[in-house]
């Protein structure tokens, strides 16, 4: 497996690849995603489970087609396991996208090149809607371009 040099790692995980990488099974494919529990806390998921009260804001975020879910009101929470997005190359190597502390999400609902790419896209983007309304990045978590905020979903 090889990065690549514009590979999105979240801060802090990069020393905890080599061990993630001799846990995953699942290669064979074209593009996966894979979660790798650790058994223990590796540090914090900055994707959380929203409920009735949560102060929840929809904002874009850098090279994104379109808004994100996030939660004002929440702190990241202690998770033990790490997310690891991988895709294969042209001389048989898989390549690193992107690694983070969390659970394996759903792919945002705006991602429509995502779901017409599976089996069923119209469940794809069911289970989609279904994981965003409620789960949300916590705010200032992630960075987001100013002005695109907005209290209503645009999906």
């Amino acid at each position: 497996m090889v990065d690549r040099h514009n590979s999105h790692l979240h801060e802090g995980v990069a020393h905890l690849l080599p061990d993630a990488f001799t846990r995953i099974e699942s290669l064979g494919g074209e593009f996966f995603v894979e979660e790798v529990d650790f058994g223990r806390p590796i540090g914090e998921t900055t994707c959380v489970a929203t409920a009735a009260g949560d102060q929840v804001i929809y904002a874009k975020r850098p090279r994104r087609w379109g808004h994100s879910r996030f939660v004002r009101n929440r702190k990241p929470e202690l998770c033990s396991s790490l997310v690891v997005i991988l895709k294969a190359g042209d001389d048989g190597e898989y390549v690193l996208i992107t690694a983070f502390v969390g659970h394996r999400p759903q792919p945002e609902p705006w991602d429509r090149k995502n779901f017409s790419q599976q089996p069923n896209p119209r469940e794809a983007e069911r289970l989609a809607r279904e994981f965003w309304s409620s789960h949300a990045l916590v705010w200032g978590s992630e960075e987001t371009i100013p002005g695109t905020e907005m209290a209503r979903c645009p999906w």
